[in-house]
């Protein structure tokens, strides 16, 4: 059987800013990525160049943008849900081929040298030529033939309910007993992993879908709504309410977490609300903040392209998008649609995107001005720090050239240089 290269397209930039810090086929999806979707985990991953070093530390098993690619190698986007794949089949085609929708590569068996076109486009994050790929059969799919490809950060929210539906049926674990206290309501499956302490009063309501609690998790007396997966280690603080959404690993939740996403390592340790809406990885969530997911007219929610064009997103309930590292101080509102960058800092209310490495304070009367990445750099350290981890020189690489390479965006948005102040 060939092997499996997972590739980045060029959609990545739709994915700012939760895509700037990975791969998108380490992008969430509910409790998983597509990577982690796949039974076998594939043998090779080609991402932008700048995050080879954290890839190769995410998946040590992995080759990472290998100099070279065996010809019998079957590439697959890594937009595109496995479940849509029919590597099996794919796999045992002799001829090369590709298949495409629109100008969109999904999947492909290439020769050596559209093979190396691949590497070469994907590691640069350039778009790529369906053209410069020569192959012996092509197959150009209709959208409703698309089914599983994502192609904006809206696309995840919206996938969130039917994801965790099947990831919390497919955890491995055994259903453990209920603890005393506990009670369940509805016929979902609710699994209990060892470890997992939940106090008296909790209520696991599992009628739209089953609910999964890593091992060592404390959940205090609190309301989850499924389907729902808590993450191993993660604390939930008395009288939270979790409905539809993922808590990644290590975390500290309370107040209220609606139909979204929460990456490892992640604060939203007070009350507040967060709706339809993704975080990153190390985020600090202050007191009392919220965001909105939904217009007073009730219409449809726009999100800017990156470049201040608004697009449609079909959909009228949708929160933000927040990026690694970022942190919101007490009280902190956030309209609906944002982008919240890498390592940005927020204060008040935010109505605008907000690009990485800023520290936002233009509604309470002061200027917007650049998170020096020294600063940036010495606080990650002491969060890490708080989980007994640290910043490799992989992971302080891909901070550099993060905050390099959004220097252009805080130019756009005038941030400026200087000390912030209230």
């Amino acid at each position: 059987m060939a092997s499996i290269a997972l590739f980045e397209d060029s959609h990545w930039q739709n994915f700012v800013p939760i895509s700037l810090t990975r791969p998108t086929f380490d992008v969430k999806v509910g409790a998983k990525s597509y990577f982690e979707e796949y039974a076998h985990p594939p043998e090779c991953l080609l991402a932008r160049e700048f995050l080879a070093g954290t890839t190769k530390e995410r998946h040590p098993g992995c080759k990472v943008n290998p100099s070279s690619v065996d010809t019998v190698t079957v590439y697959v986007n890594g937009l595109l849900h496995p479940g849509a794949v029919h590597l099996d089949r794919l796999s045992s085609i002799n001829h090369t081929f590709v298949i495409t929708s629109g100008t969109r590569l999904l999947v492909g068996r290439l020769d050596r040298k559209g093979g190396e076109y691949l590497a070469r486009c994907v590691e640069s994050g350039k778009k790529i030529n369906l053209k410069k790929l020569e192959v012996e059969k092509s197959t150009d799919l209709r959208t409703e033939d698309t089914q599983g490809l994502l192609s904006n950060p809206w696309d995840i929210i919206n996938a969130i309910e039917n994801s965790l539906s099947m990831q919390v049926s497919g955890t491995g674990y055994a259903a453990g007993e209920t603890q005393p206290g506990v009670k369940i309501i509805g016929g979902g499956n609710v699994v209990i992993a060892p470890g997992a302490e939940l106090e008296e009063g909790t209520v696991l309501d599992s009628t739209k879908g089953g609910i999964f609690v890593g091992p060592q998790a404390h959940i205090s007396p609190s309301r989850i709504i499924g389907p729902a997966y808590i993450g191993g280690m993660t604390k939930v603080k008395q009288y939270s309410i979790i409905e539809t959404s993922y808590i990644g690993n290590d975390c500290r939740i309370a107040g209220e977490v609606e139909h979204s996403i929460i990456s490892d390592y992640s604060n939203k340790a007070h009350d507040g609300f967060l709706g339809h809406s993704y975080l990153g990885e190390w985020v600090n969530i202050g007191a009392m903040t919220a965001t909105s997911d939904l217009k007073m007219t009730y219409g449809n929610i726009k999100m800017t392209d990156g470049l201040d064009k608004k697009a449609d997103t079909g959909t009228s309930k949708l929160g933000s998008f927040i990026g690694d590292m970022c942190k919101t101080s007490i009280g902190t509102l956030i309209y609906s649609g944002r982008r919240i960058g890498v390592s940005s800092h927020l204060h008040g209310l935010v109505a605008q995107d907000v690009p990485s490495f800023t520290i936002f304070g233009k509604s309470i009367g002061s200027t917007n001005v650049e998170l020096e990445f020294e600063s940036a750099l010495e606080t990650q350290r002491k969060v890490m720090a708080r989980r007994n981890q640290k910043v490799s020189i992989a992971y302080e690489e891909m901070m550099w050239h993060v905050f390099s390479s959004t220097a252009e965006e805080r130019k756009r948005y005038k941030v400026k240089k200087g000390k912030f102040s209230i």
